[in-house]
């Protein structure tokens, strides 16, 4: 925190030196440029607090409170360069680190160069300032894609008409985590037909390629499917390399296979609004390699219940490739009549913005399941309903109610969730 703190008085008076006889921007949020308009820094920022409130079965969560997010950021220009400096102190150490990186325009598109989320998925791709419900789908960092939002590397973004293209070539590298060989890549194409004042059609095909080369942490789908801090599933596992996983068990309990191993997926985004109504559903399809054995007391404990097929008495369970599909439909009607805009350089859609001191309300309801096909009953699902009160366009009350569904191993955890948020 402290060295965040430095930085921005660095850059602050080396804004404020040369731009002594200009006035800071204060419209909308905090912005000085300098006299000759080649250097310019912007204030930001995020309060995401939330409380969660569990009705349990099987699983016992801890009912608590929490900031899901506290952000600071600055961004702004670098002559024909822009920069974008985020941390998130909700996480510690490095692992805090959000957007950090330097962009500029090349080809008619925008080049970005640092730590920023791979071109997949509208629903992850959605800032989480605009997420409709307080937590995203499982077809996201919050599932297929487990704690993989984030990658450093480099990435292009395009946008005409109303098509947009990304694609982006990763470390698979987490901010705070050891260097590896990981590597990764990932491409969207959107197209959006339809798109005035008072109604949007949009379609989109993305894909995905992740490597776990050397040094590099086991590749997950894990979700939270009674909500966040509420009991998780594993639902399915590429081991990595064999020093962070093979290595954290003795030899009577864990059978030796391949380590690395990769991971492929595809999705399809189909979202819309017509006035006040919005519409959005995705379609994944992800390939995780396996070839490994696990003691059944060791598939207990990662997976939360025992094999649900045979087992070879001497070599243990097999875990070969694993086929992962995960779908959901979530939708939204604003009673108070907004209409949810449509950002077309990048694909997603914005949260609604008050037309009136009263504020604005929405009613929102989201289905998801999450499967692995090769292993039986291996599937997690949720019914998700929400309001959403928008006080003003920087200050949001979000309510969630989440039904849990662990096909595994039965638990059938429920949880009530409430947000403040604030952002400028």
């Amino acid at each position: 925190m402290c060295r965040f703190a430095l930085i921005c008085a660095l850059v602050g008076a080396s804004i404020i030196h040369p731009a002594l006889a200009d006035e800071a921007e204060t419209k909308g949020g905090l912005k000085i440029t300098s006299d000759d308009g080649n250097f310019s820094a912007e204030l930001g920022g995020r309060i995401h607090f939330d409380t969660y409130l569990f009705d349990r079965d099987i699983e016992d969560p801890v009912s608590t409170t929490e900031f899901r997010r506290a952000r600071l950021a600055m961004k702004g220009k670098l002559w024909e360069w822009e920069y974008k400096l985020e941390r998130d102190f909700a996480s510690s150490g490095t692992g805090g680190m959000r957007d950090v990186y330097i962009a500029t325009e090349v080809l008619g598109g925008k080049l970005t160069i640092g730590n920023f989320k791979p071109y997949r998925s509208i629903n992850e791709l959605t800032s989480s300032n605009e997420i409709t419900m307080m937590e995203r789908s499982f077809a996201s960092a919050s599932g297929i894609y487990a704690d993989r939002g984030r990658q450093q590397g480099v990435g292009w973004l395009t946008h005409w008409d109303c098509y947009t293209f990304g694609a982006m070539a990763f470390n698979l590298r987490d901010p705070g985590g050891p260097r590896n060989e990981g590597v990764g890549a990932a491409g969207r194409f959107t197209w959006a037909p339809v798109n005035d004042e008072i109604s949007t059609l949009h379609l989109g095909i993305y894909g995905s390629y992740e490597n776990a080369n050397r040094n590099s942490n086991p590749l997950v789908a894990d979700v939270s499917y009674a909500g966040r801090r509420g009991p998780s599933q594993l639902i399915s596992l590429t081991p990595g390399d064999r020093e962070f996983f093979f290595d954290d068990f003795v030899d009577d309990e864990f059978f030796f296979g391949e380590h690395g191993g990769s991971v492929g997926t595809i999705g399809l985004e189909l979202a819309g609004t017509y006035g006040p109504l919005y519409g959005q559903a995705e379609y994944v399809y992800g390939d995780f390699d396996g070839d490994y054995f696990l003691s059944e007391e060791v598939f207990d404990d990662f997976f939360g219940a025992p094999p649900t097929f045979d087992c070879d008495p001497d070599f243990g369970c097999f875990i070969g490739g694993q086929d992962v599909r995960t779908w959901y439909v979530m939708g939204s009607w604003v009673i108070t009549g907004e209409h949810k805009p449509y950002d077309s350089k990048k694909g997603v859609f914005k949260s609604v913005k008050p037309h009136s001191d009263w504020g604005a309300w929405e009613l929102t309801a989201r289905y998801e399941t999450i499967e692995n096909k090769d292993i039986r009953k291996l599937e997690a699902s949720n019914l998700r309903l929400g309001v959403n009160f928008y006080f003003n366009p920087r200050v949001r009350f979000m309510f969630n109610i989440v039904l849990g569904d662990d096909d595994f191993t039965g638990d059938d955890t429920n949880q009530m969730a409430f947000r403040a948020q604030a952002s400028w």
